[in-house]
């Protein structure tokens, strides 16, 4: 499991709420992209930097109510999206990002591109740090 970079849209909803007591949406979805990493000209991958001004992922592939939502510590929360055998056949894998109901994104992360085999169930877990 991964810490994921908190968007700083999400800290200026956070912020908004803090100051005039607006709702804020529950996390619900995980969102799964091919673009968190660049081929490079002799074959290898690297995993893009983490940019806390994003709020999309760069490809988006599927979206996903959640498969799991935890609370380790006081001070975080851990969510668990999950890619089933059926989900994605084929497909490289190298993004991920939690959504809130409204589908806005409150963070993500990048990762070595895995590519999805048809016999595979994947579980990514993200951990949003406050």
């Amino acid at each position: 499991m991964s810490e994921a970079t908190t968007t700083n849209s999400f800290r200026t909803r956070l912020a908004s709420h803090m100051f005039n007591d607006t709702t804020l949406p529950p996390v619900a979805y995980m969102a799964f992209g091919d673009g968190g990493h660049t081929l490079q000209p002799d074959g290898t991958s690297v995993v893009k930097a983490a940019d806390a001004n994003r709020t999309t992922l760069y490809n988006e592939l599927l979206r996903k109510s959640l498969a799991g939502l935890i609370q380790e510590d006081s001070l975080s929360l851990t969510a668990t999206g999950r890619i089933e055998n059926t989900d994605l056949i084929g497909q490289t894998i190298s993004e991920a990002a939690l959504l809130d109901s409204d589908f806005n994104m409150l963070g993500f992360r990048n990762f070595a591109p895995k590519v999805k085999e048809a016999d595979e169930t994947y579980d990514i877990k993200i951990k949003l740090k406050f």
